[in-house]
């Protein structure tokens, strides 16, 4: 299987980049390492995670969607937001998944992925639920979580408090995607997007896809568009469509029927 790419963005933090299609990250301390996320299984990511470091790997995910937890059954256990270990979320890391998730990846063909790649993993993963007391001792690092509900009920984010990191899953991004089941309201979202750009003034903020880093004036925009749509909409759409705001590829992508709060 192919190996992600590579690339070290601080001491001992890496971005591990699977066929373009996403990101996770390698965090290692001088006792342990901890990965966040695990992609969707289509490369050798625990081969890549092993060439970095020899320590013991724990692993995280910031939420349970089938880019994030696909490659799950690399490993023996997968600490996640006890919000997000519903069955839904747990079939999501299955092959069939997979391998629908596999046929939409732009690119992947010509980077050598095969849909007979996708395999069954060697672990039945057993999932160990998490809230925001967990903590993280990698040795020399302090790892910590947020919860920020809003792309899924149970979003997460892992603050590296040594290192000045915050790995965001898809929470806010270019073309947010607010529309799937297990979303929030754009009302629950706002505080979560709200306190991660509070917290980028101090962190570096990398998220889940495609260009890694997220500016704390790109967050504060995501934010904005937030704040326009409640202030736009009097209530609930009786009748739910999708809606994309503003009307740009990198808009923010919701149902009218969940804006706020039920």
């Amino acid at each position: 299987m192919k190996k992600l790419n590579v690339r070290e963005i601080g001491k001992g933090v890496y971005l591990l980049d699977e066929l373009s299609g996403a990101n996770c990250y390698l965090v290692v301390g001088s006792e342990k390492a901890l990965l966040v996320d695990c992609g969707t299984g289509y490369c050798d990511l625990k081969g890549t995670v092993e060439s970095l470091t020899s320590l013991p790997v724990e692993v995280i995910a910031t939420h349970g969607h089938v880019d994030h937890i696909g490659g799950a059954g690399a490993f023996k256990e997968i600490f996640i937001h006890y919000a997000d270990t519903k069955p839904v979320n747990r079939i999501q890391f299955t092959v069939p998944a997979r391998k629908l998730f596999a046929s939409g990846i732009a690119g992947a063909k010509e980077q050598g992925m095969k849909i007979s790649d996708v395999k069954k993993g060697e672990y039945k993963t057993k999932f160990i639920p998490i809230d925001e007391s967990f903590r993280f001792d990698l040795g020399g690092k302090e790892i910590k979580i947020k919860h920020t509900p809003g792309h899924t009920v149970g979003s997460i984010a892992v603050i590296d408090e040594t290192d000045k990191y915050i790995f965001s899953g898809d929470n806010v991004c270019d073309a947010l995607w607010m529309f799937l089941p297990g979303s929030t309201s754009i009302e629950q979202w706002l505080p979560s997007a709200q306190w991660l750009y509070e917290m980028s003034k101090s962190y570096r903020i990398f998220w889940g896809h495609r260009n890694a880093e997220l500016t704390s004036e790109y967050i504060l925009q995501v934010v904005t568009w937030g704040r326009e749509i409640l202030a736009k909409t009097k209530k609930n759409a009786l009748f739910s469509k999708k809606k994309q705001y503003p009307e740009r590829e990198d808009g923010i992508i919701y149902m009218t029927g969940k804006v706020f709060k039920k």
